[in-house]
């Protein structure tokens, strides 16, 4: 039966770790306790609660729904109560909550956060990935979302930052030139996708050509695995040009067939609040003048 009495600050502090780096160990380590600290405090949690939060598998754990429902709300409450310190403290805001699409972070972002750190030391970026458009504001302070080109609304209140087009890659390896010349190419070929297949259908379509049906599949959630999957030689993907710039230019991926089809684009939308007005201006002068030299 679930207590009526507050959880423990601590307990919940001890929850939020576990669930963000989903390990005892790593909150124990983060923390300066130990492990057995870190499962005394979650069972405590979960007492109080009346229910289950971790799922402790064999070599791993996982949240269940209810613990991923409190893991998000606390790391936002901790969060809030760690700047209401710093700003009783004196210490002025200079952390800056970013909320990316996944794909649009570890192939074009990531990579380049090295000159924005050099170029603005005192700022510190705090990344989330995430396809969940988080509230402006009290999650996030600017978000980076991907519009597919057939998408009807535009996100209220966001700027374009660039569109993205591209093509069927395969892994070189393998892969002989007189072979990779015409659409027709594909065919024969595993269909590597991030999506539901919606991509696919629009190049088959946009290539005058059969076959989307009776080809073999294999779907990710992440665009780097389906990338990964294509320099393994697992199968054709949709490339995304401004994603995969390196391995292209390496030779690692070489383009199959001549149609090109545009994705979509992506996006930006910013918190209104002032605290943060001086960071993102920061970022956004950053982020534009990468996107030049692209």
């Amino acid at each position: 039966m679930a207590s009526r009495r507050p959880p423990s600050l601590l307990a919940l502090r001890a929850f939020e770790a576990a669930a963000r780096h989903l390990s005892f160990t790593a909150a124990a380590h983060e923390l300066n306790v130990s492990q057995a600290a870190i499962s005394r405090h979650v069972r405590s949690l979960e007492t109080d609660l009346g229910r289950e939060l971790f799922r402790r598998l064999h070599r791993h754990v996982e949240l269940t729904a209810a613990g991923q429902r409190l893991a998000s709300e606390l790391t936002v409450a901790l969060g809030r109560m760690q700047r209401a310190v710093e700003i009783a403290r004196g210490i002025s805001a200079r952390r800056l909550k970013l909320t990316v699409e996944p794909a649009f972070a570890s192939r074009w972002l990531v990579p380049r956060l090295g000159s924005f750190a050099a170029a603005h030391p005192h700022i510190e970026l705090d990344l989330e990935t995430s396809d969940e458009l988080r509230a402006l504001g009290r999650d996030a302070d600017i978000a980076i979302r991907y519009l597919a080109a057939a998408a009807r609304r535009k996100p209220a209140g966001g700027r374009r930052l660039f569109s993205i087009d591209g093509a069927p890659v395969i892994s070189a390896a393998g892969s002989r030139p007189a072979r990779l010349a015409g659409d027709a190419a594909v065919l024969g070929h595993r269909l590597l996708h991030d999506d539901d297949g919606r991509a696919w259908r629009g190049w088959f379509a946009a290539a005058n050509l059969a076959g989307f049906d009776a080809a073999r599949h294999q779907y990710f959630s992440d665009y780097s695995l389906a990338i990964a999957a294509a320099l393994q030689g697992q199968g054709v993907l949709l490339g995304a040009a401004a994603f995969i710039q390196a391995e292209l230019r390496s030779g690692r991926l070489v383009q199959l067939g001549r149609t090109r089809v545009s994705f979509g684009s992506y996006w930006i939308l910013e918190s209104r609040e002032r605290s943060s007005a001086t960071l993102r201006a920061a970022f956004c002068r950053w982020l534009d003048a990468e996107i030049r030299k692209s």
